[in-house]
């Protein structure tokens, strides 16, 4: 059988995980969606090379966020599963690192619609995860995940000159939680943008202020703001 949806057809999904029980549960699980699991556990040279044998041999994927080091080129299912959204080809992450590599998948969560926790991948979780990913390629967006521009205020910028990536920033989201710093790295803000960021800069940007949990949260179109007056002021003020 197969699962459609706004004239979209997946029946066969792949899986990419190195590790062979959870494989295997994700793969029965699959099975009883109604689908078929198409099993992957030969190593990947690259990125491109993943994403082709995916979309060739498939319609839709199911990755684990820590491939392990049987890739020769090391890469997430995080990236993968970013990368596959903007080919508008459905894909789902299972994993069980969302809060403790939360740093790494925030800089891809914009492009990941659904995440979910291992032992969670049920038939009917994978069914309705793309659904979810093939409408949000028709722009219709859970309230979980619509992107609204909104304004944050910068808290603190964390500089690592040894490892650039782990560079964080802290800041409010007001129009999510006034009373919350949030961390994402700095790597999602634009180069350009980026040696104006400090305390107390104001931005713009597209985020998700419907999600329910802070691991949702995700953070794109950056842009800077001037300093806000009035009842937005205090609505800043922390």
């Amino acid at each position: 059988m197969s699962l459609t949806i706004n004239n979209k057809s997946i029946q066969r999904v792949m899986v990419v995980d190195n590790q062979p029980d959870s494989l295997d549960a994700i793969a029965y699980s699959i099975e009883e969606a109604s689908l078929e699991p198409i099993v992957y556990q030969k190593p990947f040279t690259s990125i491109q090379e993943c994403l082709s044998m995916v979309t060739t041999k498939a319609e839709a994927a199911i990755f684990a966020h820590h491939l392990g080091p049987q890739n020769t080129v090391h890469f997430s299912g995080a990236s993968a599963v970013a990368h596959l959204y903007q080919q508008q080809f459905p894909s789902l992450l299972v994993t069980a690192w969302a809060e403790a590599d939360i740093d790494n998948i925030r800089s891809f969560r914009r492009y990941i619609p659904v995440l979910i926790r291992s032992g969670n991948a049920q038939a009917e979780t994978i069914q309705e995860g793309f659904k979810l990913c093939l409408s949000e390629f028709e722009q219709q967006y859970a309230p979980n995940r619509r992107p609204w521009r909104t304004i944050l205020r910068i808290k603190e910028v964390n500089i690592n000159q040894g490892f650039p990536t782990q560079s964080m920033v802290y800041a409010l989201v007001p129009a999510w939680n006034p009373h919350e710093v949030v961390r994402f790295p700095l790597s999602l803000i634009p180069e350009h943008l980026q040696p104006a960021i400090d305390t107390g800069t104001y931005l713009f940007a597209k985020v998700n202020t419907g999600a329910d949990h802070y691991d949702e949260l995700y953070f794109a179109e950056f842009e800077v703001a001037e300093k806000p007056r009035g009842k937005y002021a205090k609505l800043l003020r922390s």
